[in-house]
């Protein structure tokens, strides 16, 4: 709703606000229209690109195995056909995101379709999605990236029909945001005024008198883990805590939870990933737990997501389990009352009343922020009010604004509970791109941005030769213009500067009159669809010729301006404001940003675009944990900074705030790093007794976090590295020797995690496990021993799925032969560096490594102690 819209719309919104008991209603809902308009925006021009054929997602299959099977040959639990899904041949380095759409729960069925090698993915059309080609999904196997579908698909390649669920809803959240809040909603609304006219109330003071899960006040960290959850239950809207891996975030929120529902309070769970909400429900419903009585949970989302631990609090088998029980129950009870009978008879019906009944009584509500849009209430829109006393949102910096007002629209007061140094949320560069692209909307104007930009930085694609047809006066002025800000030069087709210029620009008949004066290493030709065919033919010819890999696409302004924000963004840890040092990386993708943007009379005709991007990248990029704590950025044209764009006043987040800083995860050897180059020592303190607790035998290594010297060579094209990945197996073969005949003190597995960042390496290390372990069907879990009681096991990962995981050993390996700014990202590289608990080995090219100069890679890289494979010193 906003004031452009209908006048009735307008005045309904008013009253809402002023029922909110607030001064100057009229004020608060203008402040909220227009702070949540650019979210609007986004969403909207995202969902738009998502149903179109742009967005289409598509993946290679091949046959796969029912989890737990060890071949082919075992029958299946379920009808159906179980695949494997990898990635085209036409794209070997196809992002993760894509295999994470195929597994969303959101998506029921996939399509068929076959694809010839340089297809495009957006050249399918609506035939794509025809009844014919649909294939229900029956299950999912996350771990290994499986489908069980319904029948063996008749084609080569799989696509998905575009999901836009969960923007509809977030679309949903922000117009109810504007146009029906309730009195719960007003902190929200807060987040929209200026700092200097938004009140915040204060805490109420209010202690917890027995402690139910942090007893042991002598355990290093346990008065930080109460401070916090005495915050959360005084505070009347936001709560925070911080804190860095294995610091006790999870147990101070199971404290949380207990003691909110002992005072009647309901309670909605949410994360980024089912990991980090099953870990919390494990923790409360365990046998062990002597307060688990005083828990109803429910678990929203797809069975085949949660864990097995948790599964029986899964909606849909709670009910059933539910359901045969009262049906037992009553059947044995005789003589039955009336309302017993009409309940009986309500269950003989189905499920639906059961399903009320589980919902409404329940005491904890729980799911990722994505699979929460499960829950019926939500799904069916029945519940609008805030039904919930409390949400707490764990992995908050991994969680966008939008992503957070769904479920929070559902709660009274928010705890927000995360690592701001650890994984930054999720950016979709094509929704990114497709919102960028709406800065600068003359198409012209944005290929004479990238062809320049492209121009002036030769060593980013050797040397590109960009051929531009044009028959317009003015789109020539506009390539002109841009060059002559960037002092590139710009030759005609009969010029003797064409054959070493970087851009020749003329029109079609003077291009096609003047073709042997063209280049021959000739990149980019824009121009009429069958315009300039034997240009064309002759770009072809010399790709093949030089073996370069196939471009299929143009240059694409927004595209180049999309993954350069999101990778500056990555790099926002890697500077210290305090003693000035500037990352060498992050000053280059400024640079290039800037480079990128509109320059001379382009610039004065187009001068909204900077900001225009600013405003998405304040939509797209930060979690509401960073929002709220430390701001991202005002918009030019605000005056007054907001709690979005400059933080909370810092006296209001002083008293709602708790960073806890010891850790108990892991050997103080593995923690130094981080606690000294990514905490700055606030942070992952060791207690005194960890050495002792981290006590082992094996002795392979004299320290317990080292690097491995390997230079070997990294496949680009496969994004795999063979050397390193041999090193890997020769490391887990030593310690497989030493487990076998040294079980840990509690008889559990010894547990190894290997770590890659590139997927193409998980690949390449995945061959080398199947063939060194025989289990051949295996992708992410293997084991060394008897199934049922291994000595060890072993979980192969990239560095970004293992996040809210543990390993006793893990090994991490760069691939990469020179540094990039994936691997420098502090926030990724801290995640790598903080999953052991008694020993830590990265393996890569330190020399290389240390290359990167004013980054935390190139710091740790001079700073590790080193070693040669084998045990080499």
């Amino acid at each position: 709703m906003f004031f452009d819209q209908s006048k009735g719309r307008f005045n309904v919104a008013l009253l809402h606000y002023q029922n909110l008991g607030v001064g100057r209603p009229d004020v608060l809902m203008k402040k909220a229209f227009f702070g949540l308009k650019t979210f609007n925006d986004f969403l909207n021009q995202t969902k738009k690109y998502m149903e179109s054929d742009a967005a289409l997602v598509r993946l290679a299959w091949k046959d796969g195995l029912p989890p737990g099977s060890k071949s082919s040959d075992s029958s299946q639990e379920k009808q159906g056909i179980w695949i494997q899904l990898e990635e085209p041949r036409d794209r070997p380095n196809e992002p993760e995101s894509s295999f994470r759409a195929f597994m969303d729960e959101n998506n029921r069925e996939v399509f068929a379709v076959e694809v010839a090698e340089d297809e495009e993915k957006r050249a399918f059309g609506p035939n794509a999605f025809r009844k014919n080609n649909s294939i229900q999904v029956i299950d999912r196997d996350v771990e290994n990236y499986q489908l069980l579908l319904e029948h063996r698909p008749s084609s080569s390649q799989l696509i998905l029909k575009p999901e836009t669920y969960t923007l509809r809803r977030q679309l949903e959240a922000l117009r109810r945001l504007q146009d029906s809040p309730s009195n719960a909603h007003v902190p929200i609304l807060r987040l929209f005024e200026s700092l200097d006219h938004a009140e915040w109330l204060p805490l109420i003071q209010e202690s917890v008198g027995n402690w139910r899960v942090l007893t042991d006040e002598t355990r290093e960290g346990t008065d930080e883990q109460r401070q916090f959850v005495n915050i959360a239950l005084a505070t009347p809207d936001f709560a925070f805590l911080e804190g860095p891996p294995g610091s006790g975030k999870t147990t101070a929120i199971c404290e949380l939870i207990l003691e909110s529902v002992s005072r009647g309070h309901r309670v909605l769970l949410c994360a980024s990933t089912h990991v980090a909400v099953d870990n919390v429900l494990e923790r409360l419903m365990d046998e062990q737990n002597p307060h688990r009585d005083m828990m109803i949970p429910v678990r929203v989302g797809d069975s085949s997501r949660i864990s097995e631990k948790a599964r029986p609090w899964q909606l849909d088998t709670f009910v059933k389990t539910e359901r045969r029980r009262l049906l037992s129950k009553l059947r044995e009870t005789v003589p039955r009352t009336e309302s017993q009978e009409a309940l009986l008879d309500t269950l003989r019906h189905g499920n639906s009343d059961i399903e009320r009944m589980v919902l409404d009584s329940a005491n904890l509500v729980c799911g990722t922020t994505i699979g929460i849009l499960q829950h019926p209430d939500i799904k069916n829109q029945r519940q609008h009010s805030a039904h919930f006393d409390t949400l707490i949102v764990d992995e908050a910096s991994k969680t966008t604004f939008q992503e957070f007002l769904v479920p929070a629209l559902l709660a009274k007061r928010w705890v927000i509970v995360g690592d701001p140094k650890q994984l930054s949320p999720y950016v979709d560069g094509a929704a990114l791109a497709c919102n960028i692209e709406t800065c600068l909307p003359d198409n012209v104007a944005r290929e004479a941005c990238v062809d320049v930009f492209l121009a002036t930085h030769r060593n980013l694609n050797k040397h590109r030769v960009a051929v531009v047809a044009s028959n317009s006066e003015a789109d020539k002025n506009k390539y002109l213009s841009q060059a002559q800000a960037n002092d590139v030069n710009i030759a005609g087709a009969s010029d003797g500067e064409a054959p070493f210029s970087s851009i020749i620009l003329d029109s079609e008949s003077e291009l096609e009159t003047h073709f042997d004066n063209l280049p021959l290493d000739t990149k980019t030709v824009r121009a009429r669809p069958a315009a300039l065919n034997p240009l064309r033919r002759q770009v072809s010819a010399w790709k093949r010729i030089n073996r370069e890999e196939k471009v299929t696409e143009l240059p694409e302004w927004s595209e180049e301006l999309s993954w350069r924000l999101a990778s500056l963004y990555e790099q926002r840890f890697a500077e210290d404001p305090e003693s000035g040092v500037r990352s060498k990386t992050a000053g280059k993708y400024r640079g290039e940003i800037v480079n990128l943007l509109p320059a001379g009379d382009l610039a004065s005709e187009w001068k909204s675009v900077p900001e225009a991007i600013n405003r998405i990248r304040r939509v797209a990029l930060p979690s509401i944990l960073e929002s709220l704590r430390h701001g991202f950025d005002r918009d030019q044209q605000q005056k007054h900074g907001t709690a979005l764009s400059d933080g909370l006043p810092a006296d209001v987040l002083a008293s709602r705030h708790v960073l806890l800083s010891t850790q108990h995860r892991m050997h103080d050897e593995i923690a130094e790093f981080s606690r000294s180059y990514i905490y700055q020592g606030k942070a992952l303190q060791t207690p005194v007794d960890m050495t002792n607790r981290r006590n082992w035998g094996y002795s392979r290594h004299a320290h317990r976090a080292l690097w491995l010297e390997v230079n070997s060579r990294f496949q680009r094209k496969t994004n795999s590295n063979p050397g390193e990945a041999k090193t890997v197996l020769d490391e887990i073969t030593a310690f497989d020797h030493w487990a076998k005949q040294n079980p840990p003190p509690d008889k559990a597995p010894w547990v190894v995690a290997v770590l890659a960042f590139y997927r193409g390496q998980e690949r390449e290390i995945r061959n080398h496990l199947q063939r060194w372990s025989g289990m051949r069907g295996k992708t992410r879990h293997f084991h060394r021993g008897d199934k049922q009681k291994p000595y060890l096991e072993i979980e192969l990962c990239t560095v970004d799925r293992f996040q809210g995981h543990e390993a006793d050993m893990v090994l991490i390996s760069l691939a990469n032969d020179h540094p990039t700014s994936f691997l420098e990202s502090p926030n990724r590289l801290n995640v790598a560096l903080t999953r052991a608990r008694y020993q830590r080995i990265v393996i890569g090219n330190r020399k290389a490594m240390r290359k990167a100069k004013q980054s935390v890679l190139g710091t740790f890289a001079g700073t590790e102690v080193w070693g040669l494979p084998g045990g080499g010193h």
